[in-house]
């Protein structure tokens, strides 16, 4: 909420900041043009600041009540206030800076005064010249200012439109990995329970160690990111809670890098993977094995879980791996690769995805 006040009124500021530098420029141009004949010539300056004011004070109604409050709701009554206003104000403008040019003492501020013959007498307009230097230029001014408004809003709806998208995918990835922690909770409840008539002790233990993938999965995965090492120990405790219900003869192997780089990855993304090697890899009747890779080659993590094939109908069509491949999707778009190959007796699973650096 605070990142989208500040993106609107950095916006404001900036459609501000433009006004200021044209009007700027527009009053400075009598000046600078003024300087560069023989004589400087306040009459002259003043007549132009006087029929500049009058398309400010249409600009000023425009820009702060007209476009903001008619524009959006009423645009038949915003089109008919804005042209009798352009008319109103830019015809009584013209003729106000008719009768002060005509006044009897008119304010002077000359440097260099010009010779008698250089002055010219004052002349009196035609009023096509007044419809066209008045009105003609007043619409411009408006319309200027509109197309102005018109941008800015554009870019605040596309701010907009940005932010909704974050927090919609902010909500989707919390659901999803909220989907994930049940799942796993039930699985690992289930053997700590096979545990307890076997081995009280080692149930004790493994109570200890599942209340602390509790907490890092309610508190260390909250804002959406954690550390690889973090993750890494993560599974390393899911692995062993899993094989508490093993016996010597299944084969698990885990494969990490020794030194784990500082690097941000998402929270549980990988523990589908396991969890579905274990699931459809263990069998107590046969041959059973499981292995779990993880490599970092050139900028990616590859993630890797192969084992054994026990159960021929297991498809990626499962709640974990669905799970998993919708975050992926809204992590990464298209910058992540998802494999899964599947034999009579091998069943492996692949991720792709890039690291960045904290």
């Amino acid at each position: 909420m605070l990142e989208k006040k500040a993106t609107a009124l950095n916006l404001k500021k900036i459609e501000i900041l433009i006004y200021i530098i044209i009007w700027s420029i527009v009053f400075l141009m009598p000046v600078i043009f003024t300087l560069n004949n023989a004589f400087f010539n306040w009459d002259r300056i003043y007549r132009e600041w006087i029929r500049t004011s009058t398309y400010l004070v249409i600009f000023c109604i425009h820009n702060f009540i007209l476009f903001p409050v008619f524009f959006e709701r009423k645009k038949i009554l915003y089109l008919l206030i804005t042209v009798l206003m352009i008319v109103g104000i830019g015809l009584l403008g013209d003729w106000a800076g008719r009768m002060i040019q005509q006044a009897p003492n008119p304010v002077r501020r000359p440097m260099v005064r010009p010779p008698f013959e250089m002055q010219r007498p004052l002349e009196i307009r035609p009023w096509i010249v007044v419809i066209f230097n008045v009105i003609i230029v007043s619409f411009l001014v408006v319309g200027f200012n509109a197309a102005i408004k018109l941008a800015v809003r554009s870019q605040e709806k596309e701010q907009k439109s940005k932010e909704l998208e974050k927090q919609k995918l902010q909500s989707e990835l919390a659901f999803l990995r909220n989907q994930v922690s049940p799942h796993f909770f039930m699985n690992t409840l289930n053997n700590i329970h096979a545990l307890i008539d076997i081995n009280s002790e080692g149930a004790k233990n493994s109570i200890i160690k599942l209340s602390k993938l509790m907490r890092y999965m309610l508190y260390d995965t909250e804002h959406g990111k954690t550390t690889l090492k973090k993750e890494v120990d993560f599974i390393r405790s899911f692995v062993d809670l899993m094989k508490l219900r093993l016996t010597d003869d299944i084969k698990v192997t885990i494969d990490f890098p020794e030194k784990i780089p500082s690097v941000s990855i998402p929270p549980m993304i990988f523990t589908s993977l396991v969890e579905n090697a274990f699931k459809h890899g263990i069998s107590y009747q046969s041959e059973s094995f499981v292995e779990i890779i993880l490599k970092i080659e050139r900028g990616w993590l590859l993630f890797r879980t192969v084992n054994s094939n026990h159960n021929l109908k297991s498809k990626i069509g499962g709640i974990g791996l669905k799970n998993l491949k919708k975050r992926l999707e809204l992590l990464y778009k298209d910058e992540f690769s998802f494999e899964v190959i599947s034999d009579k007796i091998n069943y492996e699973t692949l991720v792709k995805i890039p690291l960045n650096e904290d």
